[in-house]
């Protein structure tokens, strides 16, 4: 009977969903590059509810990426991080992003001889978080570059330092999901790069690049 009744809710969700970019490239990829297309190509309007929307950090990752030695891109995430949207849905571009990331749930998945994680601390102390744990940004505006597709422009609080940095986003579609109190969800994708020496994040250069690439999936649920 149970399952009955989860497939019956997954069916409505499916029903009450709103399609998105569907199955776009993945990032970095050249058929990632969004193009600006004019104003007439798509509504400046979107059809979704109006007001807050919180992240579900079950569904959500933030995932960084540094060139090791000019050879592989090493790869790590955070653990724990919070965001929230408000959506103006007659006109996006005025829509409020806020989201922070926990340095110290930095987790590269590397351990040293005794199983311990100190790897994972000493990046955490290159983020600046035995000043400040928190990895913040705020926008400052959003343009949409597509039917789909928008440009977010905000800024980065890292390391003590506040400077611009800017996400290239997907709006993935929506859906009204019985297993979260029926609440409407939104998905997204980003990604961007910065140079974390203009943050003053400067620990082995010797051994690994400037750029750092940002890749995000995140689920909101509207509150």
């Amino acid at each position: 009977m149970r399952a009955l009744v989860l497939t019956t809710a997954l069916a409505l969700a499916a029903c009450a969903s709103t399609s998105g970019a569907g199955n776009r490239p993945p990032p970095f990829t050249a058929a990632a590059q969004q193009v600006t297309p004019t104003a007439a190509a798509y509504p400046i309007a979107v059809d979704l509810p109006a007001g807050a929307y919180q992240l579900d950090p079950r569904h959500a990752s933030v995932i960084f990426r540094i060139r090791h030695e000019g050879l592989a891109w090493f790869t790590a995430r955070f653990d724990t991080k919070d965001a929230s949207l408000t959506l103006d849905p007659v006109d996006p571009t005025r829509s409020q992003l806020r989201a922070s990331i926990d340095a110290s749930s930095v987790n590269t998945g590397v351990l040293n001889a005794q199983g311990e994680r100190a790897f994972d601390r000493s990046i955490a102390r290159a983020l600046g978080a035995d000043a400040s744990t928190a990895i913040t940004f705020i926008s400052t505006s959003i343009e949409r570059t597509g039917e789909h597709t928008g440009r977010i422009t905000g800024d980065l609080t890292l390391n003590g330092q506040t400077h611009p940095m800017t996400l290239q986003a997907t709006f993935d579609g929506s859906a009204v999901d019985p297993l979260r109190r029926g609440a409407t969800v939104l998905g997204f994708s980003a990604h961007g790069t910065i140079n974390r020496s203009e943050w003053g994040v400067t620990e082995w250069r010797a051994f690994t690049g400037d750029e750092v690439q940002i890749v995000i999936e995140a689920e909101l649920v509207r509150t």
